[in-house]
């Protein structure tokens, strides 16, 4: 059974989708009361990294929410917290050993914003209140993360609240603008962060914040190696923090558990959320290098910045059960050999007309598609392709992202599949099984509309 977005008293984002009523998840599948069967190729929203009906999670909330639900962090703290960062500090590079917990990611990067700034106030430089991000890029819903955030349909309602920002293109061979890239990725779009520091002012710079692997309008676009540390010697070069959005690829998505360590490169500050709580709780936060801390500290300066359920309890223990189970499970080396996998065979969609580009990293894969391979031709808007290719793999009984406008957005379209951490050989087969026949129906669909 599914429910008409408008039909319903809860306010839906989508009035016209008919959302299917879930009842029930195990593993990498999730069951409407109908008894209809889905697999979850999203993760649920990319947070459901474990998979569904993990009862040592349950348990481990339950016990704690009998002894101690909460604690305002204003006053108090509890050992579950003081456990839980000790433990993520541990698992950061370098000298990333403080952590400021809240319920997701968008407060993350809300966060971790109001850190970078608070911080530069404390050394002096009040002028430094700029952050620099890349268009393309998500990274949150409130107001201080949607400023960073580069995709001009969710700025626009907004924009008159949004401060002043700016945007440098993502890292997208595939589709890069700049003269002498080729498919091969140059590092013009690197060094574009140094141009837009110099033309804002260095001193006028607090930040510059990225996702280590970009997920919104690229779907899992991986720079190449020299990328990140090309873009942590700019922000070196003129005192800018680099704060690394790993809210999809932090806590095994990409086979480490923080994205970023695959360019052995140290940001400043790290925003995480999703997959630090498999999805059993909404939890997030920001893991600060020593530097940073110290800052506060030094002159006994409070962090000006509060949300009513930081250092939650029950949070808490959710994340330490997340960390046992992937520590127990070998999640990483699971994801780092499943990963192969999928890209291996996925590369084998790229016999469709439609698949311009298949890539991605870990449990993380895009599919670019387009209307003519040789010229990178995308779908155009009117086609409505996204919208079409959900329909088809949602009748199938497989839940993925479908997105529009990736090639100036407006028109391209592609597909993102990053199903549970826990998935199997078997099961990828059974998912690009899925997406092989809904291409093939795609294919056909837009053949008779020609």
């Amino acid at each position: 059974m599914s429910v008409p977005g408008n039909q319903t008293s809860i306010f839906h984002q989508d009035p016209t989708f008919d959302y299917p009523v879930l009842v029930r998840g195990e593993g990498i599948y999730v069951f409407d009361e109908g008894g209809r069967k889905y697999i979850d190729g999203i993760s649920g929203a990319g947070n459901v990294t474990l998979g569904h009906g993990r009862r040592s999670i349950v348990e481990a909330m339950s016990r704690q929410a009998g002894s101690l639900a909460y604690c305002f962090s204003a006053f108090f703290t509890n050992q579950p917290a003081l456990e839980f960062a000790e433990r993520i500090a541990a698992l950061a590079p370098d000298d990333l050993n403080h952590v400021y917990f809240v319920s997701g990611g968008s407060e993350a990067v809300e966060t971790a914003l109001k850190i970078a700034r608070q911080y530069h106030l404390q050394r002096g430089e009040a002028q430094r209140h700029l952050v620099l991000s890349r268009w393309g890029s998500y990274h949150g819903a409130t107001i201080g993360a949607l400023s960073a955030t580069g995709l001009p349909g969710m700025r626009a309602p907004f924009s008159p609240w949004l401060p002043e920002s700016g945007h440098i293109a993502a890292c997208h061979p595939y589709r890069c603008r700049f003269a002498g890239c080729g498919s091969r990725c140059n590092l013009s779009c690197a060094d574009e962060l140094e141009s837009a520091i110099l033309e804002f002012g260095p001193r006028n710079v607090a930040a510059f914040v990225a996702e280590p692997i970009v997920m919104a309008q690229v779907a899992a676009g991986v720079p190449p190696q020299e990328y990140f540390p090309r873009i942590r010697a700019i922000c070196d070069r003129y005192d800018v923090l680099f704060i690394a959005d790993e809210a999809i690829t932090g806590f095994g998505r990409t086979g480490r558990y923080f994205g970023i360590e695959h360019w052995n490169v140290v940001p400043d500050l790290i925003a995480f959320g999703k997959g630090v709580s498999s999805g059993y709780i909404p939890l997030g936060g920001v893991i600060v290098r020593d530097a940073i801390r110290e800052s506060f500290t030094k002159d006994g300066a409070a962090f000006a910045h509060v949300h009513t359920y930081v250092n939650n309890p029950v949070a808490m223990q959710v994340g330490l059960a997340v960390l046992d189970i992937i520590e127990k499970e070998n999640i990483l080396e699971h994801v780092s050999r499943t990963g192969a996998y999928l890209h291996s065979r996925a590369a084998e969609l790229l016999r469709h007309p439609c698949v311009g580009e298949v890539r991605g990293k870990g449990l993380l894969l895009g599919i670019e598609l387009v209307r003519d391979k040789t010229s990178r031709e995308p779908l155009p808007a009117n086609l409505q392709v996204h919208k079409r290719l959900h329909r088809i793999l949602f009748d199938k009984g497989l839940a993925v992202s479908t997105t529009s406008g990736v090639a100036d957005f407006v028109n391209g379209d592609d597909l993102r599949f990053y199903p549970p951490l826990i998935i199997t050989r078997d099961q990828i087969d059974e998912a690009l099984g899925m997406i092989d026949a809904g291409l093939e129906q795609l294919e056909a669909e837009l053949e008779r509309t020609a």
